[in-house]
């Protein structure tokens, strides 16, 4: 078997996926994470396809590790480029040998998979009254992000009070029956982190997730070591080595490896494999569409160090996320279900490109934007 075409595919809603076809007609589908720069990831996927023509696609370590080793200006932008294709590439070997992806990575830890449901609420009532509905819903845990909250006044005092009343008011609507997590988007500075985990220590937290910018990795090692609350980090992480350098230290509790984005399932099944080493918990990071719901979902399935996975990243964004694939997503009482096709185990629409026609995101820097 061979691989004769690499296509890349930009839809709406800021999805960037990826069909790589063999000369037996099997075709496997992939996607890439870097929403912001789709454009980018279609340039390097149009550079690696010469490479891939005439490869034979179950030889997916060997694929990866030259594409790797022969793009070498890295980013997130190739390696997304690269984690499309390897996701491509498992589907057709998974088609191939007519089983679910998850049997060829050793095997079903679990049968259904544990999601946390979105706090989607800008008010303490709103995002009590949304805790509330997921809680009765069936999920056994929750992420709110607290940064989004009206009620800060201007000043730092005002704003951090705030967002502490908001996670002690969701604590008590949900009891201790449901995991917290916090979102904060990189948006706080390492003074500020630390002092928001000091305030509600007392809510035992499942995690704190990227409290500050981490490029550099001593300064959220720094955050880490005076935490007061289990940190996770990972989402903007594109290699292995980036995991081995956020968990070096051993002061981060969760990894949030992105399979459209670290060297997809392959590369994520190496970065649980670190993360396991360090007795840390996998909490895959999904920020785009179905296909990277669907490889998560094989992945969480095979790892022995899975926690829960991200569902629904923005409001009305889930139906759009089912109305791209022809078999929708299960979930039942706060669990997805594994799919059981062959591969993925999803296909794509035939029709997504008119249900979900391309258009150009654009960024918008308006001032009202950050008030």
């Amino acid at each position: 078997m061979k691989i004769t075409k690499v296509e890349p595919i930009m839809t709406g809603w800021r999805r960037m996926f990826v069909k790589v076809y063999t000369d037996e007609g099997i075709v496997g589908v992939g996607e890439g994470g870097n929403w912001g720069f789709r454009e980018s990831m279609v340039g390097a996927i149009h550079r690696m396809e010469e490479p891939l023509l005439g490869q034979d696609p179950l030889r997916i370590e060997y694929l990866d590790s030259e594409l790797y080793s022969r793009f070498k200006f890295g980013g997130t932008s190739i390696a997304a480029a690269i984690s499309a294709i390897d996701i491509a590439l498992w589907d057709i070997k998974g088609k191939y040998f007519n089983v679910p992806i998850y049997q060829m990575l050793g095997g079903a830890v679990r049968n259904k998979i544990r999601l946390w449901g979105v706090v989607f609420g800008k008010t303490i009532d709103e995002s009590v009254e949304c805790a509330k509905r997921l809680k009765a819903e069936g999920y056994t845990c929750i992420r709110l992000n607290p940064t989004n909250i009206k009620e800060a006044g201007g000043t730092y005092a005002r704003r951090e009070r705030a967002m502490s009343d908001m996670i002690h008011a969701v604590r008590e609507a949900v009891g201790d029956d449901v995991d917290i997590g916090c979102e904060i988007h990189r948006s706080l500075q390492p003074h500020e982190s630390v002092r928001l985990m000091q305030l509600v220590e007392d809510v035992n937290l499942l995690f704190f997730e990227d409290p500050i910018n981490y490029e550099n990795y001593q300064t959220i090692q720094s955050v880490a070591r005076r935490a007061m609350a289990p940190i996770g980090v990972g989402e903007r992480s594109f290699c292995i080595q980036d995991v081995d350098m956020l968990l070096r230290e051993d002061n981060i509790s969760f990894l949030r490896p992105d399979v459209a984005i670290m060297g997809g399932i392959t590369g994520c099944k190496k970065a649980a494999a670190i993360a396991e080493s360090h007795y840390v918990n996998v909490i895959p990071h999904i920020a785009t569409g179905s296909i990277c719901y669907a490889a998560s979902l094989h992945l969480a399935a095979a790892i022995p160090n899975f926690e829960v996975m991200e569902m629904c990243p923005a409001p009305g964004e889930w139906p759009k996320i089912q109305q791209e694939i022809k078999t929708p997503f299960v979930i039942e009482n706060g669990y997805m279900l594994l799919p059981e096709g062959p591969g993925l185990g999803v296909e794509l629409r035939d029709d997504i490109l008119e249900t979900a026609p391309y258009h150009e995101w654009r960024w918008d820097l308006s001032y009202n934007e950050y008030k």
